[in-house]
């Protein structure tokens, strides 16, 4: 039986070695970064994490990442999205309506990030709206905020500097901590084009 020389043998074990850390580190990443992985209940479009999942560490170690901790069981909920009203991948190329409804005496925000928290650099230093300081239409107070490269009038958040997109909705009510909306007392995010097709 042919034996490998004692460096190539320890070498052999070193790339074992490093292959199998390397591929640990990028599958943890992965299931970090992809929220199809996450223990989440889908309400229409958005996508809301189960209290019985925050004790999971890639659910903390997602928080962490996006730049939040989410909301415990007596302060609201947490919503994210990042696909549209047709179930296309948001892209951060793309312009987009929020429009619908909110849940009526809730205080909420609305985040715009990319998937890793980080928040768009924008003249207007704005990265979403509040149930204070959006506009809203009609007895059922629906909001109605753009989401772009190009300005538009009304609501609107530019996406400048993001390479991917992601919606962060926060209702603060112990109501809503104990019974979720139904997707129809949620907004919908329904493309308005893309960069490539406008040129």
């Amino acid at each position: 039986m042919n034996r490998l020389p004692p460096v190539l043998a320890s070498l052999r074990l070193i790339v074992v070695v490093v292959a199998g850390v390397l591929l640990g580190l990028v599958s943890a990443w992965w299931a970090i970064g992809n929220l199809r992985f996450e223990s989440a209940r889908g309400i229409g479009q958005w996508s809301m994490v189960d209290d019985r999942s925050k004790g999971n560490p890639y659910e903390a170690a997602r928080a962490a990442r996006r730049g939040g901790g989410g909301l415990g069981p007596s302060e609201g909920i947490e919503l994210v999205t990042e696909v549209d009203a047709g179930n296309r991948p948001l892209r951060a190329d793309c312009a987009y309506t929020i429009a619908g409804p909110m849940p009526q005496g809730v205080l909420w925000t609305l985040t715009v990030s990319d998937r890793d928290g980080r928040l768009p650099v924008n003249p207007a230093g704005r990265f979403g709206f509040t149930s204070l300081d959006a506009m809203t239409f009609g007895p059922a107070r629906e909001v109605r905020i753009s989401l772009g490269r190009d300005v538009r009038p009304g609501d609107f958040v530019a996406t400048t500097g993001l390479a991917s997109l992601r919606l962060t909705l926060r209702l603060y009510s112990p109501t809503v901590a104990t019974r979720a909306p139904g997707r129809e007392q949620l907004p919908s995010v329904t493309p308005l084009g893309c960069e490539e097709e406008a040129g």
